[in-house]
């Protein structure tokens, strides 16, 4: 029977640990906005004639004009709602287990707790941090708070650059949730300042990329213990 090294076990541990969250949770968005370019399309970097929004009045203007906004970057909240990246996600997808076919729905939103403990937060990062993105209230320069979609891996980087949007309507389970938090926040529950980029990724293609790095993840782990087997 081989016998493995400690530096042996908790390297396979950590390899392995790496490859779960490679499939569910790590942030991907930024990988597809390297080509996002810069302008006044949604989701873009901020550029051309976008207008800055400063104040809570100003944004049914810039609804009705359908004009493209750069977000203030003031101080973020987090909602609980999260919603999928790639809304094609959405229903109900078979899959066969042992010769049974089963069956798992995916829900176009989900409902997150608020505020999280650090360890709660951590798990839903983990749990869904891969498919969804979180919504925000953003607070602008009149102290009134603005309900902001973006792609939020731009949460992890620190940034207060945050991509050309265009306001919105809020869908039902968006007002729905605002409605709530209107309660203790200053915030119009009929809108939203929508700054993804929709369309840019392919949930199943995604999801491919991720066991990629999963499988690169594993057969390197893989050679690194062949060749230290070779060495003794």
């Amino acid at each position: 029977m081989k016998k493995h090294s400690l530096h042996t076990i908790i390297r396979n541990i950590l390899c392995a640990a790496f490859a779960f969250l490679a499939v569910l949770a790590l942030p991907t968005g930024w990988l597809y906005d390297l080509w996002a370019g810069t302008g006044t399309e949604q989701g873009q970097r901020p550029g051309g004639d976008a207008q800055q929004l400063q104040r809570q009045e100003e944004i049914e203007a810039c609804f009705l004009d359908s004009a493209p906004v750069i977000a203030a970057g003031g101080e973020l909240t987090p909602c609980p709602l999260a919603r999928l990246r790639d809304v094609g996600q959405e229903g109900t997808h078979y899959h066969h287990n042992s010769g049974a076919k089963s069956s798992v729905y995916v829900s176009e939103y989900i409902t997150v707790d608020c505020p999280l403990s650090f360890w709660e937060y951590a798990l839903q990062r983990v749990a869904a941090g891969g498919f969804y993105n979180r919504y925000y209230l953003m607070e602008l320069g009149d102290n009134s708070w603005l309900c902001v979609y973006f792609d939020d891996y731009l949460t992890l980087t620190g940034t207060d650059t945050y991509p050309t949007g265009y306001v919105r309507y809020t869908t039902t389970e968006e007002r729905r949730m605002l409605n709530r938090m209107a309660e203790d926040y200053n915030v119009d529950p009929v809108y939203v300042l929508d700054m993804y980029r929709h369309g840019k990724l392919n949930w199943m293609l995604d999801l491919g990329l991720r066991l990629a790095v999963v499988l690169v993840t594993i057969l390197s782990g893989s050679g690194g213990n062949r060749c230290n087997s070779g060495s003794r």
